[in-house]
């Protein structure tokens, strides 16, 4: 996604050009992690709607699936 967003290439270099480019960086990151703080949340509730409750390791799988499963829906790479 960066290479495509032309992150990459360094034309300027100039220290104004660094900041933009590590602010760019930054921006893709913190976006990447709200999304999946959100594909968390969702599969928080999906999980809450078990009717019983769940052991740890059986939770744990269970999280990994929907995770996986929502992040795809979503075409979002884990």
């Amino acid at each position: 996604e960066m290479q495509e967003r032309g992150l990459l290439a360094y034309p300027r270099k100039e220290p104004a050009a660094r900041s933009a480019r590590v602010k760019a960086v930054y921006d893709v990151i913190i976006a990447d992690l709200q999304i999946e703080e959100e594909i968390d949340r969702e599969v928080d509730r999906v999980l809450a709607t078990y009717s019983r409750t769940l052991k740890a390791t059986e939770r744990d799988i269970l999280y990994r699936k929907h995770k996986e499963e929502i992040a795809r829906r979503r075409n979002f790479e884990l």
